[in-house]
């Protein structure tokens, strides 16, 4: 009712406007209903007048609203996540007796979790990421500008400093050679602008790496031994609508929950093939090339520990399956209120329904038959048989009723309401703690989150406070501006692609922060060419078309977040949006210097093509 109330006033305050114009023009027609000037003496035309103000500031409202019906039937058909909430995530480390494992013990993606009762609520989490436990720990972190090699190791003259990381085995029965066979997943837990700096150092600086088993001379690894996570489809957040794009998706991840692509994969397989059996000590130096500022990127990377490089970490997601309160339709109300739990309503927000079906008792027991969404493409399905559903959310209990502004209406193809006599709806939900995971403590005494069936581990803390939901705008021109970005030709790289990108990334930026606000404001201009590449094939590598799209930007507008990550994520971004057999190959540039800053693989899709 707040976003109302300047309606209602301007409204009262023109009608107030045309009386007093009234009066003046017309007095004794004005003086039989006791109007002078603004004022009106008769309590029952003042009802009246502020009557006809609330009314008519409806439809105010709801001509500036843009028709919010018409787009949330093209959300619900095509892009149903830009209706949900955003759910509340945080990052947690699983810990157990990783020192007794003898093989490893894999935690899967969408495990279950739950944390202490806050206001008398458990909060439930699941898992975004696979985690595999193993009997090794990482007893060593040190940056260094000076440092003396064994004998016999070739260090490159291009090499300025050194990150090394020490990894110790744990158990004999699983030794470093067995242990490391797959990519070890560490989580880098600092301060964005420390973060930024050592994705810098691994990804861009890294000339070699040089792996120290303590016996004879260093050995020097050529193959990139690090490698990003966070962008493949099942290391998402939240589940993937099959009707949505994952470029979409990662520009939300990246704005709401950026933290979520802090994490990396060594994948030292390449080096425990070469080591020797019962190996229980070893190091990895990354030899690095001179930065950019080489006096700010050592002072930051000195105080790198332990503690910046934690293990067995995963993003978990405030998100999981509830079946909702039954209703009992009784044809006296078109809209019934659908609850996921009526004795703690302000608890839980419906996230999405997954299922509805009406259930029917007879002498034959129960009969079940499905509904289907009404904005859907199930119209033509036999087995729909005329039954479909349509909820809505009524903003303006929100405030006054939370957990009960989630409406529901059965429906026939003529969106009538059902007149069979229906006698149970059963519906099945995805459901969020709306913003009470945000308010729960973190790094408690015995865990903060507890999973049931786990027993290799002993206990989870969260590294992270959860964050607070969060929800696309729809008011006023905010629904039409997603739908205007949906079409494919919103990618073109035309003249003005520099404010349609800042557009895009404003679109998504949830959060709304300021350090996101500065990271779009640092993108200047951009511009495309024409170009090739060689793409491996079979029998012969081939060349193909594709383009270039170099973005001019402020190196010092991401000072907290980074440049390397942004602009990977913009090189999956338009990867994603391109054209079978051709690729797009994105470089950042320096907007005063011309300085580039970081050139990305040529990528089509998920994948780059050399």
């Amino acid at each position: 009712m707040e976003e109302l109330l300047p309606y209602y006033e301007r409204e009262l305050a023109v009608l107030k406007r045309h009386a007093r114009e009234f009066a003046e023009q017309y007095p004794k027609i004005a003086g039989r209903l006791l109007m002078s000037g603004e004022a009106v003496e008769d309590p029952h035309v003042e009802r009246l007048i502020q009557s006809f103000a609330l009314l008519a500031s409806r439809v105010h409202k709801k001509l500036d609203d843009e028709y919010p019906q018409l787009t949330n039937a093209l959300f619900q058909t095509l892009y149903p996540q830009y209706l949900r909430p955003y759910p509340s995530c945080s990052i947690a480390r699983l810990a157990g007796a990783t020192a007794q494992l003898t093989t490893p013990v894999k935690i899967a993606r969408g495990t279950a979790m739950q944390s202490r009762p806050v206001k008398g609520i458990a909060c439930k989490f699941h898992t975004a990421f696979d985690v595999t436990l193993l009997p090794v720990s990482i007893e060593e972190v040190v940056y260094a500008t000076d440092w003396t090699p064994p004998g016999g190791t070739q260090i490159p003259n291009t090499a300025t400093a050194m990150l090394t990381v020490g990894i110790n085995g744990l158990a004999d029965q699983l030794p470093l050679n067995q242990a490391l066979q797959q990519p070890l997943r560490i989580f880098l837990d600092a301060e964005p602008s420390v973060v930024a700096l050592l994705r810098e150092a691994l990804f861009q600086r890294c000339i070699t790496v040089a792996v120290d088993t303590g016996f004879g001379p260093w050995k020097l690894i050529q193959k990139p031994l690090v490698q990003s996570v966070g962008f493949a489809a099942d290391e998402a957040l939240v589940e993937d609508d099959a009707r949505s794009h994952s470029a979409y998706r990662l520009l939300t991840e990246y704005f709401i929950f950026p933290e979520k692509f802090n994490f990396i994969d060594l994948d030292l397989a390449p080096v425990v093939t070469t080591m020797p059996g019962g190996l229980r000590k070893l190091k990895l130096h990354f030899l690095l090339a001179t930065a950019r500022d080489d006096r700010r990127f050592d002072r930051l990377l000195d105080s790198l520990s332990t503690a910046n490089f934690q293990l067995f970490c995963t993003p978990v997601v405030n998100l999981f399956k509830q079946h909702a309160e039954p209703i009992r339709l009784s044809h006296k109300q078109v809209q019934y209120t659908v609850l996921p739990d009526a004795r703690r309503p302000q608890a839980f927000e419906v996230y999405a329904v997954e299922r509805v079906a009406q259930v029917r008792e007879n002498a034959d027991g129960a009969v079940v038959h499905a509904f289907y969404p009404f904005y859907s493409l199930k119209h033509g399905t036999p087995t729909a048989d005329g039954r479909y559903w349509q909820v809505i959310r009524d903003e303006h209990l929100i405030e006054r009723s939370p957990g009960f502004e989630y409406q529901i209406t059965v429906v026939d193809p003529d969106f009538n309401p059902a007149a069979e006599d229906v006698e149970t709806l059963s519906i099945d939900l995805t459901c969020t703690n709306r913003d009470l995971p945000a308010q729960l403590p973190i790094a408690q005494a015995g865990g903060d989150l507890f999973a049931e069936g786990v027993a290799a581990v002993k206990s989870i803390q969260l590294l992270r406070k959860p964050t607070v939901p969060a929800r696309f705008k729809h008011t006023g021109d905010g629904a039409w501006r997603l739908v205007s970005q949906l079409t494919l030709n919103h990618w073109s790289v035309s003249d003005d692609a520099g404010d349609g990108l800042r557009e895009l990334l404003t679109l998504y930026d949830l959060a709304r922060s300021s350090q996101n606000r500065r990271a779009i404001d640092g993108v200047v201009r951009v511009s495309s060419s024409a170009c090739s590449a060689r793409m491996a094939g079979n029998p012969f590598p081939t060349f193909i078309r594709g383009m270039e799209i170099r973005i001019a930007v402020r190196p010092d507008y991401f000072v907290g977040s980074g440049i390397w990550l942004f602009a990977e994520l913009l090189s999956h971004v338009f990867g994603l949006a391109v054209n079978l057999n051709s690729f797009t190959r994105i470089v950042l540039e320096d907007a005063e210097t011309g300085e580039v800053l970081r050139e990305c693989l040529p990528r089509n899709g998920l994948r780059p093509i050399v």
